[in-house]
């Protein structure tokens, strides 16, 4: 199974690099893929080699994120304690706020950059007008993918694709 699983978590753990987030994250990620059921913090531990600490942390880094949800259940025979249990989170509606929300805040965060170069900006000379040519059109693509963002906000995806679909040219 760990042949198996291998490409999914090399790709998880290239997607944590690429975000800033630890290789551990995209281990235990990738560790969730092709599970049939949720795992235990010990089960998590054991099949990567992390510590109950470290995978807890992880885990709970991911549930933050939207990727990975917690299922909280009955262990043992009668059933008096309950477990922490994680899978992956598959739920695109579930997901679409997080993806919408981190979309949004780069998006936020860049327009805030421009407005703040634009603002120090020394409005003489040619250099002075060449970066306001390209602040403009750099603020109307952000502007737009705002306007993109805000409009996916109002539809389910199921609506989305049936509106994008009966568009399609």
């Amino acid at each position: 199974m760990l042949a198996l699983k291998k490409p999914i978590i090399d790709a998880c753990i290239r997607t944590s690099k690429k975000n800033g987030w630890s290789d551990a994250m995209g281990i235990l990620r990738g560790t969730l893929f092709l599970e049939s059921e949720p795992m235990s913090l010990d089960a998590l531990a054991e099949k990567t080699g992390y510590s109950k600490t470290t995978v807890r942390s992880n885990m709970s880094y991911l549930e933050n994120l939207g990727l990975a949800r917690r299922v909280v259940g009955p262990v043992g025979k009668r059933h008096r304690y309950k477990q922490h249990r994680y899978a992956l989170e598959t739920d695109a509606e579930a997901m679409r706020p997080v993806v919408l929300s981190a979309a949004r805040d780069e998006l936020h965060s860049i327009l805030q950059a421009l407005n703040l170069i634009e603002k120090n900006l020394d409005a003489n000379g040619a250099e002075a007008e060449k970066i306001c040519e390209i602040i403009a059109k750099t603020r109307q693509f952000y502007e737009e993918m705002a306007r993109i963002m805000e409009l996916m906000s109002l539809y389910t995806l199921s609506e989305l694709i049936e509106i994008l679909e009966r568009n399609k040219k």
